[in-house]
Formats: C-alpha cells, sequence, structure tokens
C-alpha cells in the first residue's frame, strides 16, 4: 500500500505521482495493480487492464496514424498536448473517506497526450502512514475517443 502524507502539499503529491508515471513507463503495471491497484477494472481483474487503456488510446489530433502507445519518461516530453493537466483536487471530510484526487495526463511516445491517469486517495483513520492511495482509472479526453468508444 503506498500513502499520500496527510499534510502533504500539492508539489510533493504531484512527485509521488510521477514516481507512479515512472513505474507506467517502465511498463511494469503488475507492480502498479499489485501496489496501488486499479478501481475501474472493466471486469479485468489484473494489470492486463491498464496495458489494454494505454494500447486502446487513439487521438488523431495529436497522434495522427500512430495506434502503438507507451508511457514515457514525463522529464523529456515535448510537444502533444498544449495544455497536459497535472493538478490535485482535495476533498472535504466524507463518508466514503475519500480525500482527494489527481489527474495527470500521461506522456505517450515522447509526447504529451490527453490520456489521463486519474489517482485517488482515502482518509482512513486506521493509517498514520497517511491517504492511501490508488489508481482510480485512465481515460483520454480525445473527443475521436469519446465518440468510438475504442475498446480490444
Amino acid at each position: 500500500m503506498v500513502f499520500i502524507p496527510h499534510k502533504a502539499t500539492d508539489e510533493e503529491i504531484l512527485a509521488i505521482i510521477r514516481q507512479w508515471v515512472d513505474v507506467l513507463a517502465s511498463e511494469d503495471y503488475a507492480k502498479v495493480f499489485a501496489e496501488i491497484g486499479y478501481l475501474i477494472n472493466y471486469n479485468c481483474p489484473n494489470e492486463e487492464i491498464i496495458r489494454l487503456q494505454i494500447k486502446n488510446y487513439r487521438s488523431p489530433d495529436l497522434y495522427p496514424g500512430v495506434t502503438d502507445f507507451k508511457v514515457t519518461d514525463w522529464r523529456l516530453a515535448k510537444d502533444g498536448n498544449p495544455n497536459p493537466i497535472q493538478k490535485v483536487i482535495r476533498f472535504k471530510p466524507n463518508n466514503v473517506k475519500l480525500a482527494g484526487a489527481i489527474n495527470f495526463d500521461l506522456p505517450l511516445n515522447g509526447r504529451w497526450s490527453d490520456l489521463t491517469a486519474d489517482f485517488v486517495f482515502f482518509d482512513n483513520d486506521k493509517f498514520q502512514e497517511g491517504c492511501a492511495l490508488a489508481l482510480e482509472e485512465i481515460k483520454s479526453n480525445s473527443q475521436w475517443q469519446r465518440e468510438h468508444n475504442f475498446e480490444e
């Protein structure tokens, strides 16, 4: 289990997320699935769903003609999505203990995409280490992707 410290700043939280983007870039989907999970699994009970969400991404605007995708190093990403999202959203205490969410547009094939990794963190009182981090889903904001509901 991975924790977000209770008093972490937004930049500290994004630093933790960037470490997980590095794991995605290494294609160690089993580690992601084992350590932070994948909450919206689309009836795929293992790390294969993470691979499929990345593989099945399409964006004729950002990647015309490209059908093979890999998460790449966020430090080296250039061009592509002109406004990649990297934001932390915090929630008021609630009955499901959801404390916040992080939206992070993934770098694919060396360029910024609009394929967003949505992470969430839960403030469960039983964890003194902090809030439990989870990968909620990986989804595209691409108009084409929404219209075609591309799935394998």
